[in-house]
């Protein structure tokens, strides 16, 4: 089902690289990767980020994370949002990738993910 949900997903965004769904201690749960990626590394790398933005935002006293998004200096964006208590999901998306779709598809993407805890 989760890896149904991701391919959906690349499919809505164009210039959507690859997607995956973490769990909150960096397993990857499920993936839509481009090759040359690795599930390890980017499964550890997001927790790793979900955690430091998270502890930023309590020491700033700033509400909980909803979003982190990472942008190179060529553009492409790494994005994780929260998917429910267990899981966040993480993309890679190009730089012409129209963000206003990419955040309402993964935000449908990450609510659906929610659902499938329960």
């Amino acid at each position: 089902m989760l890896t149904y949900i991701l391919k959906d997903l690349r499919q809505k965004v164009e210039g959507m690289q690859a997607s995956a769904v973490v769990s909150k201690e960096g397993l990857i749960v499920a993936s839509d990767l481009s090759e040359g990626i690795s599930e390890m590394h980017l499964a550890a790398m997001s927790a790793i980020l979900l955690s430091t933005s998270e502890n930023l935002l309590v020491e700033l006293k700033k509400g909980s994370l909803d979003v982190c998004i990472v942008q190179g200096n060529e553009g492409d964006r790494f994005v994780i949002m929260d998917a429910g208590l267990d899981f966040i999901l993480v993309a890679i998306l190009g730089n012409f990738t129209r963000m206003d779709i990419a955040f309402t598809e993964m935000r449908n993407s990450a609510r659906r993910i929610s659902e499938t805890e329960t």
